[in-house]
């Protein structure tokens, strides 16, 4: 018993009818006050029934309440948002019951519960135990990304886990090496980041987190996009998102930390910013405040900048999404204002302008390509894929090459992460309907994906898919697509979106 680090316990109810639920709920309170006096390093974890008691009963008792406000087992909780990724329709179940903590109950953020990845099914479809057969694989790499962003942000003082890639052999050992470096960096972020954590609060709805410095000048944003549409979502930077004026000299900047890492803009007090979210995604910001400059800060794109010959600026590493246009003023900010004569980007000479210590680039930047966003739609049902993205599937299969089973790709749409699915995103689908679909007048199958991996259970039904893996395999060739779907309730139909792409990046 000496090396025990907590307990845990489920289902508290208090039904002696002799006495009132006060005294029953006091009485319990006792049991783990001494518990904590003998052993005050414990960490309690108080599961279902302890989220009806309040925020006075977690904590005090070094411990946090049920994750989810709910049982954990996919097969229990809806589907709050269409997805063919278990990890994101887990978070963005997690994610409602945290801002009710947060804001309805006042609860700390040391004990609002987290709940990072999903947990496999209770029992399958045979009647076994998912949880006991060691040979299932059901990692969701990548949903993974988003579950662990949002327990960050909405619960970072408790990063529980409730999914590991380890019941697999294959699916343990091959791991991505830069999954694990994400994981890694992002626990490790959360000590170093504390004070930001405990001020974490969100705002406007649950998918908008600010967690800022008690300065309310440096700190950060995480805005989840639950969708799969793109959006323009406008915030403005006030003391709703626990944000201060600065009086300070210096300058205030916006970078983006998740998926990529740039600063991106200048800013200030009150002012609204246009964030565009892609579809299904978790993006992460950074407000700090820089009051001196001692190398050169590249700001509007990625890259690094030094001086060369004494009067030479040279702009390095800049890449940007294909097929898109740099919207920010591109500008360098300068440790002093020494007077540069030529500016080079990327190999290439720029026209800029220098305004004391900022050098100005006058033109945009485009970024060669097609534009093919996380979670891409499909536009007049024509769908037309780059070589890069191609690429981005072959590149995926070998750094996670499982040798997956027909089953496994053919019945879970999560796992096989190296395929190009097409998701038909509707909001409420019945899996009783009758959907076909054809390729260039070719009939292909449709899949149905359901929020379990063993048991399809109606109730958990994501929604019907098509695996364009070895179908769509030439790029910059049009692929025509025809649907034939039950007629829908205007707003239900969301679009077809392509699925697994991350964000392609070329240089200027």
């Amino acid at each position: 018993m000496s090396d025990i680090g907590g307990y845990a316990w489920d289902y508290n109810y208090f039904f002696d009818t002799n006495h009132t639920v006060y005294s029953q709920w006091r009485g319990w309170q006792w049991v783990r006050t001494q518990l904590l006096l003998a052993l005050p390093h414990l960490i309690m974890d108080h599961r279902y029934g302890s989220q009806y008691d309040g925020p006075w009963s977690w904590v005090t008792l070094n411990g946090y309440t049920s994750a989810l406000l709910a049982d954990e087992n996919p097969e229990t909780y809806p589907i709050l948002y269409p997805s063919l990724h278990t990890d994101k329709i887990a978070a963005n179940f997690m994610l409602p019951g945290n801002f009710e903590l947060r804001l309805e109950h006042f609860a700390s953020m040391e004990s609002i519960p987290g709940f990072i990845g999903h947990q496999s099914e209770r029992f399958s479809a045979d009647g076994g135990l998912p949880w006991q057969d060691h040979d299932i694989r059901d990692f969701d790499l990548m949903g993974f990304p988003y579950s662990l962003l949002a327990n960050v942000a909405s619960s970072g003082c408790n990063l529980i886990h409730t999914m590991i890639g380890a019941r697999d052999l294959q699916e343990y050992y091959l791991l991505p090496e830069r999954t694990l470096q994400l994981w890694t960096y992002w626990l490790q972020w959360t000590d170093k980041h504390l004070e930001e954590i405990r001020n974490s609060i969100p705002f406007s709805n649950e998918h908008n987190w600010s967690l800022m410095k008690l300065n309310g000048i440096d700190g950060f944003l995480f805005l989840f996009n639950p969708n799969y549409i793109q959006e323009h979502r406008m915030i403005r930077l006030d003391g709703q998102l626990n944000i201060k004026s600065s009086t300070r000299r210096g300058y205030w900047l916006l970078s983006e930390i998740y998926p990529e890492q740039k600063y991106l803009q200048l800013i200030e007090y009150n002012q609204t910013l246009d964030f565009l979210l892609d579809g299904q995604s978790a993006t992460v910001f950074e407000l700090s405040f820089i009051s001196t400059v001692s190398k050169p800060i590249v700001v509007g794109v990625s890259g690094t900048a030094f001086v060369a010959n004494k009067n030479i600026l040279m702009i390095n590493g800049v890449y940007g999404e294909a097929g898109t246009q740099t919207i920010h003023p591109i500008f360098v900010i300068m440790p002093d204002e020494q007077m540069i004569e030529t500016v080079v980007l990327n190999g290439k000479e720029k026209i800029f302008q220098q305004v004391k210590d900022l050098i100005i680039l006058i033109d945009a930047l485009s970024f060669p390509g097609q534009y093919l966003p996380r979670s891409a739609q499909i536009i007049n049902n024509s769908i037309i894929v780059s070589d890069l993205l191609l690429q981005q599937f072959i590149e995926r299969q070998q750094e996670y090459p499982i040798h997956w089973t027909d089953d496994e790709l053919n019945e879970v749409a999560w796992l096989g992460p190296h395929r190009l699915l097409l998701f038909i995103c509707i909001i409420n689908p019945d899996d009783r309907w009758n959907v076909t679909a054809q390729i260039n007048n070719i009939t292909v199958a449709v899949h149905k994906g359901y929020n379990t991996r063993d048991t399809h259970n109606r109730d958990r039904f994501m929604g019907f898919y098509l695996d364009l893996t070895n179908i769509v395999e030439k790029p910059n060739i049009e692929y025509s697509l025809s649907l034939e779907m039950p007629t829908l309730d205007p707003g239900l139909f969301q679009g077809l979106f392509l699925e697994n792409i991350e964000r392609i990046l070329v240089e200027a």
